[in-house]
């Protein structure tokens, strides 16, 4: 088995997890960290891991800013523009690109190459280490809470719709007002494949008053890329398209 690690979550956590506060008085506060430490306490999470899966093969896969998401709308993580990040976060970052075989792509975030690299066929018994949601729109394996769980490709694609439909405020990307997790797992009913979600996510797009072209944007932003999307040697990116997939058929518009 090989273990795709999220190196962007387990840095920050790591990094944050380890920061410390200090009170010189009411007015001066000052925070600090430890490299080593959070280093230490990245390492320690990777071994345990190791331990549960009884994995020996890890890949840290990190992001490569910016993206392709930015590219196609300016408002992409917008949102966390002037938040700080921990400290000693690119530090950490270098260690576990060094240390547990650190994989990169560019324009792709943690989440791409990790999907990219579970659905190539070409890694060994992948799984997926990640507490991210997102994760669940990729076929295959992932580890959430010391629990390995299986999805399938069409729970991986109605997860996909799910946020086509709802949108992503953690990233700032919109989706249709009003609409949860649990209205768009009602408005998808009892659809199944790709071929049959398409359509009805079209449609209620165009009963918000919104058009075809704007829920190809939210399926292009919400999609973590699978084998085929993307040459990893040329490193050239194929936006998804309901064309491109063997089973989906016309979805009745043009971009």
């Amino acid at each position: 088995m090989t273990l795709l690690i999220d190196g962007d979550w387990l840095g920050y956590s790591s990094c944050a997890s380890c920061e410390t506060e200090t009170r010189w008085s009411e007015w001066c506060h000052t925070l600090s960290v430890n490299p080593v430490e959070a280093k230490a306490r990245a390492s320690q999470r990777i071994g345990y891991w190791m331990n549960v899966t009884q994995d020996q093969d890890v890949r840290v896969c990190l992001s490569s800013y910016p993206t392709f998401r930015h590219e196609l709308s300016q408002e992409y993580k917008a949102n966390r523009i002037g938040k700080r990040k921990p400290m000693a976060l690119r530090e950490v970052y270098e260690f576990l690109s060094a240390t547990y075989n650190g994989v990169s792509m560019g324009q792709l975030e943690a989440d791409d190459v990790m999907g990219l690299l579970a659905t190539s066929g070409k890694i060994a018994d992948p799984i997926i280490v990640s507490p991210d949601k997102d994760m669940k729109t990729v076929p295959g394996r992932l580890l959430v809470d010391d629990k390995v769980w299986t999805i399938s490709k069409n729970e991986a694609d109605r997860n996909w719709m799910i946020q086509v439909l709802t949108g992503d405020r953690a990233d700032n990307v919109d989706g249709l007002p009003g609409v949860g997790p649990k209205t768009a797992d009602k408005i998808l009913g009892t659809t199944m494949t790709l071929r049959e979600m398409w359509p009805v996510v079209v449609k209620a797009y165009q009963k918000k008053g919104k058009t075809f072209t704007d829920a190809l944007l939210a399926a292009r932003m919400t999609r973590i890329l699978r084998h085929g999307d993307y040459n990893i040697d040329e490193q050239k990116l194929t936006l998804w398209h309901p064309s491109q997939e063997q089973e989906l058929c016309e979805a009745g518009a043009n971009v």
